[in-house]
């Protein structure tokens, strides 16, 4: 103790001699310097606050329509006490008004009133019209390509009120679009459905529409148009999950075609955040050309769709192994997202399931499967081998062990709705289920007893539009499960 005690005096005694004043200077109290609304450049139905504050280390804006609705942006981090905040989701043409809300070390303090305005929409959005009956939440995205002119991302209400858009100047077709579990957006730009010798890339965005990256493909492999996931953090751990494919001759005379076709055939790949590939699966080594069973033969190879296996769809199991729908071989696939062993297969001809309790006897030309918070397998079954041709959403309940698909649930609209490419389904966390009639320009969402609560028709220039999916948003500034 005695020495512990001489110690601490010559501690003391260092520290008092120093003369610096080891007293942490006061935090300042919380306030709002200023705070300025702005409207955005890129979207009519967006805004900037910029706000500048002492004493707080977030923002956010709350604000009322002229109708009385009350909105919120999430807290937005200050970066040396300043911060421009996005304020998205608005109505076209509509006035409103708020107050910025900072809080932090220095407490929690809110602004005067900040006033602000939508614009009306640009005339190209004006071309798409939405109708809809029902009621739903939040907002639904999904993509089109208008007029050879532009391709388009938006999201719109329950009212059919397109309320956030992207507009990208590039009169190529477009595929995919989402919100990455990053809350950035990514879509397909390119003129490839899959198989096209043509380049292609995805552009990674904000919800405020500021380009982020592109993300293509390794040098040799055209870039898929019809998935891409970006997973883990904007570090190290990240990871990007996509399809890719390069073209082989191939002797196709057994299936009503040509001898050495030019075909496509597919990667999976997993790419780091510098672009280093990570794992490798290829389609070319795990499938086989002779079981391209769709579109139904016989008949000579669509020379529309010159690959022999076309994957649509990538998701994950709870396992975080991938699950894969091979549209051409009728086929859902689980691969092991380490070794790339195949798993399992579901449909087609290599079918390793009895399919139970489905009138239907199974699915065909399949789109968008997922792995359900229970297990189960939901798919958009496109219907293409049923008799009469018809689309549904499907669910199955899969016993590894005993090798059966029991199907638990169906949506089978009425009147009967055929998409024979495209579509997407969705089980929302309220139970509901979203369902994207790619083809026919259509969403229909449904209760778990197959009541119908919300349909929707997309027209562009007064015709059912071509949109690959529909999604619902939890939010547009952040991902948040719908």
């Amino acid at each position: 103790m005695r020495t512990g005690g001489r110690w601490l005096l010559v501690t003391v005694a260092v520290v008092a001699c120093s003369g610096e004043d080891v007293t942490a200077p006061p935090v300042p109290t919380a306030r709002v310097i200023s705070a300025t609304a702005t409207a955005s450049s890129r979207n009519a139905l967006a805004a900037f606050v910029r706000v500048a504050a002492v004493g707080a280390d977030s923002a956010r804006v709350l604000f009322r329509a002229v109708d009385g609705s009350l909105d919120s942006t999430p807290m937005y981090p200050l970066a040396r006490s300043a911060a421009a905040v996005p304020v998205l989701g608005l109505r076209p043409e509509t006035a409103y008004r708020g107050v910025v809300e900072i809080s932090g070390a220095g407490g929690f303090a809110r602004s005067d009133t900040v006033s602000f305005s939508s614009a009306a929409l640009p005339e190209l959005l004006k071309r798409i019209t939405i109708s809809t009956t029902g009621v739903s939440s939040g907002l639904t995205l999904t993509a089109l390509q208008l007029a050879g002119t532009a391709l388009l991302a938006f999201a719109f209400d329950s009212a059919g009120t397109i309320r956030w858009y992207r507009q990208f100047d590039d009169p190529r077709a477009g595929g995919e679009l989402k919100q990455q579990p990053n809350g950035n957006f990514t879509i397909y730009i390119g003129a490839s459905f899959g198989s096209q010798r043509t380049p292609g890339y995805y552009l990674e965005f904000t919800p405020a529409g500021d380009s982020v990256r592109a993300i293509h493909a390794p040098p040799s492999l055209y870039m898929d148009n019809h998935e891409v996931w970006v997973t883990g953090n904007s570090d190290a751990t990240e990871r990007i999950h996509l399809f890719a494919y390069d073209h082989r001759p191939t002797d196709l005379p057994a299936l009503g075609g040509q001898r050495r076709a030019d075909l496509a055939g597919h990667y999976l790949l997993r790419l780091r955040p510098n672009g280093a590939l990570e794992f490798a699966w290829s389609g070319w080594e795990h499938l086989s050309v002779s079981d391209w069973i769709e579109p139904p033969r016989p008949g000579p190879v669509d020379v529309d769709q010159p690959d022999f296996d076309h994957p649509n769809a990538l998701a994950f199991d709870r396992d975080s192994n991938y699950i894969v729908s091979f549209r051409n071989l009728g086929e859902i696939a689980k691969i092991d997202a380490i070794s790339g062993e195949v798993i399992w297969r579901l449909g087609g001809a290599n079918n390793q399931f009895t399919f139970l309790n489905d009138p239907l006897g199974g699915f065909s030309a399949q789109h968008s499967p997922k792995i359900l918070p229970n297990g189960h397998l939901l798919v958009y079954d496109n219907g293409t081998r049923h008799q009469p041709q018809e689309t549904r959403a499907v669910e199955y309940a899969l016993d590894l062990p005993a090798r059966t698909a029991t199907m638990m649930w169906e949506f089978r609209h009425d009147p009967l709705i055929y998409t024979p490419f495209v579509g997407s389904v969705e089980r929302l966390a309220d139970g509901t289920t979203l369902i994207g009639y790619g083809t026919a320009g259509h969403a229909t969402e449904v209760s778990a007893d197959g009541g119908v609560r919300w349909e929707a028709d997309i027209l562009a220039d007064g015709q059912p539009a071509f949109v690959y999916r529909v999604m619902r948003l939890g939010s547009l500034y952040r991902y948040e499960v719908p």
